[in-house]
């Protein structure tokens, strides 16, 4: 029997090979980790809001810098993540962002909606057909995370999330830099609602002392309501008119509309009208005079003008 040396090959290369790989996973963990804490979070999660009183602690939080502001518009990684109680509040863009640089022009999640409702000043919106999501197979997330798929134990497991809810409310606020628009978005789910926490059962939101009129609702503005019925009282108002003299007609007595005659006041419920009268010492035109009036005859200039483009045949 022939025994036949065989050689060893040299493992250093398949160590080398583990090694970055493994150096290669942790890299991704910690870049995925990085990134994740670069993500603008909400403004607070696990939050419901009952009533505008609830909202107008959270604004007053936010000025007071207790809870943080959303500054830009969320990326798709951000919207990905809105779940029931999560709650944003951001700044309307004011009339001249060149000058501030601060703001956002209007408020974009990438879900669809369907129409508005509005309850205690609140607008409310259903998700319409909510999109798939990723889900990890080893997630132990709420399913209001998202809906998809995914394989556990071999077997083919559909998740789908129930429709979440998006109720805003905006108001008015007198900041440093002027007033500003400051808006409240919620969302959350029917069945999760109940589970969510209060502003009463936050200590730091709770204690908060919201001054009365600092926050004024935009839906019941009472400066744009006194304008508006202060326009509608003026509409109600007849503009004071203006008559014009005009030279007395010779198929109508002058002693008509020079005056020489006096007008006898009209008796009561006797709603003729003279066929002339006097104001400011100014002779007025009767109706019958100005409906029979012939249209004035142009400027020989403009006559030649026209005539130029429409010659006589």
């Amino acid at each position: 029997m022939i025994l036949t040396e065989v050689p060893i090959p040299d493992a250093r290369p398949i160590k080398s090979a583990i090694s970055h790989f493994y150096d290669r996973r942790d890299h991704s963990r910690s870049t995925l980790v990085s990134a994740r804490s670069k993500m603008q979070q909400p403004t607070r999660t696990r939050l419901r809001v009952r009533s505008p009183q609830d909202a107008q602690v959270i604004f007053h939080a936010v000025a007071l810098g207790v809870l943080p502001m959303v500054t830009r518009r969320l990326d798709a990684e951000e919207r990905r993540a809105i779940s029931s109680g999560s709650i944003f509040v951001w700044e309307e863009r004011g009339p001249n962002p060149e000058a501030t640089g601060l703001g956002i022009e209007r408020w974009t999640d990438g879900k669809r909606w369907g129409p508005s409702r509005v309850r205690d000043e609140f607008l409310f919106y259903q998700e319409k057909d909510p999109g798939p999501v990723e889900v990890e197979p080893n997630s132990d997330s709420d399913t209001t995370l998202g809906s998809g798929s995914h394989l556990q134990n071999g077997v083919h497991h559909e998740v789908v999330r129930s429709c979440l809810v998006k109720q805003t409310y905006s108001v008015y606020v007198d900041t440093v830099r002027g007033r500003r628009k400051w808006h409240l978005i919620a969302y959350f789910t029917g069945e999760t609602v109940d589970h969510l926490q209060t502003v009463s059962e936050i200590p730091e939101l709770a204690r908060l002392h919201v001054p009365p009129g600092k926050y004024r609702s935009a839906r019941h503005n009472p400066s744009r309501h006194r304008t508006r019925t202060g326009d509608d009282q003026s509409s109600n108002v007849l503009p004071h008119l203006q008559y014009a003299p005009y030279p007395s007609p010779t198929r109508i007595s002058n002693s008509v509309f020079h005056g020489t005659t006096p007008q006898q006041p009209s008796p009561p419920g006797d709603d003729t009208r003279p066929a002339g009268f006097e104001r400011n010492g100014q002779a007025l035109a009767p109706l019958v005079y100005l409906q029979n009036l012939p249209p004035p005859r142009r400027h020989p200039l403009d006559e030649e003008a026209l005539m130029a483009f429409y010659p006589v045949v």
